[in-house]
């Protein structure tokens, strides 16, 4: 399947994955499109490929099905549909940040062998810290620099550690500098790996909340009554917000503070399926 977060016109996407599947499948006709989407006919499509008629967000959807498009493809195709529909400079700003966000930008996946990275929640905030500035070989400034703050061991343990996982590497000037500015959770990891990193980060969390004022921190709670499918829509947000965080983090030029965000949604009700 083509790769919709590499198009920024919703019709030359509609063209090429049209093309690509009737190529593969002849029984993937204008015709069929027209019948699964609920088109007044064939030719409708036709025109709307040539520009000459145009979509609403109802048949975007409809036609993101027809293709088979990811939830978060969904997303994506529907937002070029509205950015190529866009009447005022503002509109085309607001749905160009939504695609920027979706399409997001490639963070390293960790591997199985890379397990030991999340056993401890410093090893994450060293190779971060690093990116403040030079690091020149003083360790124990490194570690203080962490809120715990690390010994001069732990933080040598920790950058001998990230440099073994290729996590970290020496750059020309011979400084430390991150392999990749993100990463994320790859296939391999152990669950009980994860979950033991988890419960640190949430420990950091409680400290913060105690030990830090509230000009300095953001923590708030939502308890809710919801159904499946708005739980579902809820995740797919978050998932969608932290990637945006991510493009955000990648792209910025000087950092000079290392943050630790958290996620949790979970249920406090037993959940009856089939109700």
């Amino acid at each position: 399947m083509l790769d919709v977060f590499g198009y920024s016109d919703y019709r030359r996407f509609l063209a090429d994955a049209y093309a690509e599947r009737h190529e593969k499948d002849r029984r993937f006709s204008y015709r069929y499109i027209a019948q699964k989407a609920g088109f007044a006919s064939a030719g409708f499509f036709t025109n709307v490929l040539k520009g000459k008629k145009d979509i609403s967000l109802a048949l975007a959807i409809r036609l993101a099905d027809v293709f088979g498009l990811s939830p978060r493809q969904k997303q994506y195709f529907e937002h070029l549909v509205l950015f190529n529909k866009s009447r005022t400079e503002a509109e085309r700003q607001e749905h160009i940040r939504r695609l920027k966000t979706l399409r997001g930008r490639a963070a390293r996946s960790t591997v199985g062998s890379q397990g030991e990275f999340y056993q401890h929640w410093q090893y994450a905030a060293i190779r971060e810290a690093l990116a403040l500035k030079p690091f020149k070989g003083d360790y124990k400034a490194l570690g203080a620099m962490l809120n715990p703050p690390l010994s001069a061991a732990d933080a040598r343990k920790a950058v001998d550690l990230l440099l073994a996982l290729d996590l970290l590497r020496k750059g020309p000037s011979g400084t430390l500098e991150r392999t990749d500015p993100n990463l994320t959770t790859g296939e391999g990891i152990s669950p009980d790996i994860l979950s033991g990193y988890q419960i640190q980060t949430m420990e950091l969390a409680r400290n913060a909340l105690e030990a830090l004022p509230s000009n300095q921190r953001n923590f708030s709670t939502l308890t809710l009554s919801i159904s499946a499918s708005t739980y579902q829509a809820v995740l797919e947000e978050l998932r969608a917000f932290r990637r945006r965080v991510l493009t955000m983090a990648a792209e910025t030029e000087e950092p000079d503070r290392v943050i630790q965000m958290n996620f949790q949604v979970f249920p406090l009700t037993s959940i009856e399926e089939n109700l």
